[in-house]
């Protein structure tokens, strides 16, 4: 294997890059001593590649956080603007550019440690970076039919010049004239965890409270609300109940579909600490052999877990149930208890011992799990969540803490996913104690707050629906538009969110959208209906990078300051804090906060719609930056989210008491404390720093307008979720028809078979179905895959697909846009690999290094083939069970965003399908075939 070169920091004060060169073996057990004892000793960078086991870099640690810095030289504070885990980072200025990164020691999540990702934040800053606004000479314009004939370009011929003021005068003449056409409805918009709060706060105004129109998403989406709308159902509300902190007093770390080690770095350090310290059992559900479950069982293999199971999730955790109710009821809390503060759990306790046996369960996973979850695996697990339970129950801290990510998120029964955990979280009393909980770790820095300010089809900020009708009045005051206005949003259908979305344009029914700070590749079938859909509609993108796959069917660009410029503003990670994003006040020429662009475009189309603009936006430009344009002040907004929040179950109003009584900001008040977890409802419980965990009166506020969980009736409730393998043939074959390559923006539709009526009223019936049974979106051609004499060649001359194929994340990128433009991060890992079997490999002809195309029903792109650990392909640390494939989207537009080179754009193949819940789409199952290049 490749040695990697890295980049790293001393923990000198001088904060000085220096490179080592390491290769690191698997059988080296991690030493938290020795890693502190050479961190704050050597005086020499340490990376946690010498001491964590595994192949890679993870992390890098500063002993001493730099508190004198170079002459000229500032540091402000930020979260890192990667993962969800929410380090803290300081943000190295130099003559008004942003030129490095440090850890910062004092933040509680991170402590002085940061992964190469957060580490190297600087690089892709100022490279390729667009800066002036740009107008497509031929725009698409849907209320007279006229599709562009330059979308899918984004050459310089194609676009025009034009003054911000302009651009932003043409874009509210268009939106008036289509809602004055079409309705608000057909207006949307698409934001993103990586805005600040305060930006997403203004965007949803814009959209639902300016706008009128419940046409509003974010990537947020295919993030993370299969966990959101499983914590409503089972808690009453959203977010983890649980802090980091919590790590550190578990008996038991649960990983469902998380592979924390190359997603949350900094989370799998602190779990890997706590293990090696405790010898803690943990347990990882993954189908394949991740670095997590690698660096896990080096540390000790006796009490590391891994159920390898293919979608069986659901029936899994039903079986631990059946386990811990059948030999261990001691570990399951009271009925007297349940029924104080839980609901519908004697269904919940019925369905399970009569369906759900670890021998029923293994016999109806064997189809899709070959046999890899066994019935010893499921008894051991529950034994020792059983043995865990019981201990953090009698020391009143700690019991089994389980983490969850996208990987459990994105699937077709992600939600029942969620609710099966809290069920087993509720089962056994593992909520509301220091120590343990259900926690989903979000996959974007600010995707928390994306949710909290309601940046979605049918939410308000602060927890609740559009429907709430007192609580969107209250809303509509904060936001100062009229009650009725926004009561007229809460009506409008948005079916199959942002999927949905997509079916609607091309069925001309959404005609026009925003883009703001996220990028459409991030989606699923991109060929057949994201791009398609694109092409037909009015498109308005505030974009950083001139090359962006936004530009190639946008119709008007606005270029956009990115973090590390900010003028301000703030994120929420995955524990709850409230944190700061400083920035330098200085991006590039003609650039804009996207809070900024959003303001003025609300004023503008305020004013076409007859609506009191100063009213609605009462912001002032007060902020001179860098580039000669005055900005708003950030601040100000979040002091009227913190008004906002008062009376919900997310009240940071305790920050505004505190600015009256002492007169400290609140944004200082963030720095100073290195962030508030929400609730902060009170002045004591905001300078304390906020609510560290949630539910069974953690709170410690005695005047909550609430119960124990956020029902009504203050109860938690359970729900059986079903896995039923019989109708998989049946309904994953009817699936299998949306999306044809053949056939790119024609339908079928998801949304043309909606259910009228019921609880499932506005959702797609086949998708009801497909989730009620626990199924995925397709299925291989098994027979194919068995049947040893085909070869690669036949199976592309009979158009099958025998492999599945799995998405998801590499440890040294983020998303798609800027850690391919790192020259650190791009260098570890340059190019777009495809993980395969040894075993395959072998029977195929396929030897490591060759280059492949990977071909789904929907699209295809190419990637070279990593074998197993000892790939010469980076990163090279995972193992993929026979008959499964995986691969990275980050890399997706690393070759090229134009069409024309493009070859990685792997969700050219997902499958569009859709939890009916969430909106999440499944990227985990898809069928795939191998064609070798």
């Amino acid at each position: 294997m490749d040695n990697h070169s890295l980049k790293v920091l001393n923990s000198d004060d001088s904060q000085t890059p220096c490179t080592v060169h390491r290769r690191v073996k698997h059988s080296r057990p991690f030493d938290r001593r020795e890693f502190m004892k050479m961190a704050a000793g050597t005086g020499a960078a340490v990376t946690m590649s010498s001491l964590l086991p595994g192949e890679f870099v993870e992390a890098t640690a500063a002993a001493n956080t730099a508190t004198q810095v170079d002459k000229g030289m500032q540091l402000l504070q930020a979260a890192c603007p990667y993962c969800g885990v929410g380090c803290g980072t300081l943000i190295k200025v130099e003559s008004g550019k942003v030129v490095g990164m440090v850890p910062d020691k004092k933040h509680p999540t991170n402590r002085g440690i940061q992964c190469i990702k957060g580490l190297n934040a600087h690089e892709p800053i100022y490279i390729d970076r667009l800066t002036k606004v740009l107008v497509r000479r031929d725009m698409s314009d849907p209320l007279r039919g006229h599709v562009s004939a330059t979308k899918g370009r984004f050459d310089d011929d194609v676009f025009e010049e034009m003054s911000y003021e302009e651009a932003e005068e043409l874009v509210a003449e268009r939106i008036a004239e289509i809602i004055k056409e079409k309705g608000p409805n057909a207006v949307g918009l698409n934001g993103s965890g990586q805005l600040t709060m305060e930006a997403q706060w203004i965007e949803n105004l814009l959209m639902k409270g300016v706008i009128g129109s419940n046409s509003i998403e974010a990537n947020a989406r295919m993030c993370m609300t299969s966990a959101v709308t499983g914590y409503f159902h089972s808690y009453g509300s959203d977010a983890p109940p649980t802090s980091y902190e919590d790590i550190e007093e578990a008996d038991f770390i649960t990983f469902w579909g998380h592979n924390a080690r190359e997603a949350h770095p900094i989370l799998f350090w602190r779990v890997a600490d706590h293990k090696t310290k405790h010898d803690i059992p943990t347990s990882v559900a993954d189908p394949r052999k991740t670095g997590t479950v690698i660096g896990l069982e080096d540390i000790n293999p006796r009490n590391s877990y891994h159920i390898q199971t293919l979608n069986g999730d659901i029936s899994y955790l039903n079986a631990i149930a059946h386990v811990l109710m059948k030999k261990y009821p001691e570990a399951c809390m009271s009925d007297e208890w349940l029924e104080a503060h839980t609901s519908n759990w004697q269904a919940y306790k019925k369905g399970v011992l009569e369906r759900y046996s670890p021998e029923q369960v293994v016999e109806r996973l064997a189809r899709l799990d070959k046999g890899r979850v066994t019935v010893e695996t499921i008894e051991n697990v529950a034994r020792t969540w059983a043995e865990a339970s019981i201990k953090g129950r009698k020391r009143g801290r700690g019991g089994v803490l389980s983490f969850w990510g996208i990987g459990y998120n994105q699937m077709l029964h992600g939600q029942h996913n969620t609710i099966s955990i809290i069920n087993l979280h509720l089962l056994t009393g593992n909520v509301g104690r220091p120590g343990c909980g259900s926690h989903s770790q979000t996959g974007q820095p600010n995707a928390m707050s994306e949710r909290l300010m309601g940046g979605l089809t049918g939410r308000l900020p602060f927890n609740q629906p559009l429907k709430n009708d007192a609580w969107r009045d209250h809303i509509a005051d904060k936001w100062r538009v009229p009650r009725e206005r926004l009561k007229q949003t809460s009506v409008l259908p948005n079916p199959g969110m942002v999927i949905g979305m997509m079916e609607r344009a091309l069925q001309g029914g959404l005609d026009a959208m925003f883009w703001m700070y996220t990028t459409h590749v991030h989606m699923p079938d991109l060929d057949t209906l994201v791009r398609p859909a694109l092409s037909k509609m009015f498109v308005v993108v505030q974009e950083i990078y001139r090359h962006a796959p936004n530009n190639l069917y946008a119709d008007i660009i606005f270029p956009a300051a990115t973090w590390g410029e900010w003028t301000g503003g703030t994120y929420i990670q995955s524990e709850r804090r409230v944190y700061v994003c400083d920035g330098t006040k200085n991006p590039p020429e003609n650039c804009r906060p996207d809070m900024d662009m959003a303001i003025d475009k609300g004023r503008t189309l305020a004013k076409k719609l007859g609506l009191n603009a100063d009213e609605i936006f009462p912001y002032k430009k007060t902020i001179k930056m860098g580039n000669g344009l005055m900005a708003y002040d950030p601040e100000d907004v979040f002091r009227d989210i913190v008004a906002a929040s008062k009376g919900s179950d997310a009240d940071l109003s305790g920050i505004l008491e505190v600015e009256a009584s002492e007169g400290t900001s609140p944004y200082d008040q963030l720095r100073s404390l290195r962030g508030i977890q929400w609730p902060a409802p009170t002045e004591a419980i905001a300078k304390a720093g906020g609510t560290p965990r949630r539910y069974l009166g953690q709170e410690g506020w005695g005047g909550k307008p609430y119960g124990e969980f956020r029902h009504a009736d203050g109860k938690a409730k359970f729900k059986l979720c079903e896995q039923d393998y019989t109708k998989l043939d049946d309904i994953t074959g009817r699936l299998m028809k949306y999306g044809d390559k053949r056939k790119p923006g024609e339908g079928p539709f998801l949304i043309d078979d909606l259910h009228s009526e019921g609880p499932n009223k506005g959702k797609p019936k086949i998708l009801v179905a497909a989730r009620d049974a626990g199924l995925t979106p397709e299925l291989p051609h098994f027979d194919v895959y068995e049947d040893k004499s085909l070869s690669l060649e036949d199976h592309k001359k009979n158009d099958v697909y025998p492999f599945w194929l799995g998405l998801g994340v590499v440890y040294e990128h983020f998303h798609t846009a800027k850690t391919i433009r790192g020259a650190t991060t791009l260098k570890l890992v340059p190019e777009q690999y495809v993980e395969l079997n040894l075993d395959d490999a072998k029977r195929y002809g396929l030897r490591d290094g060759d280059r492949v195309r990977l071909v789904t029903r929907r699209g295809s792109f190419e990637a070279r083939v990593s074998v197993g650990q000892m790939s010469m392909i980076r990163p090279a640390r995972t193992e993929v069970p026979p008959g499964y494939l995986f691969s990275p989207w980050n890399l997706s537009v690393a070759d090229s965003a134009d069409p024309r080179k493009n070859k990685w754009l792997v969700n050219a193949t997902s499958h569009r399908a859709w939890d009916p819940v969430s909106g999440q789409c499944d990227y985990k199952k898809s069928a795939a075939r191998i064609e070798k290049l």
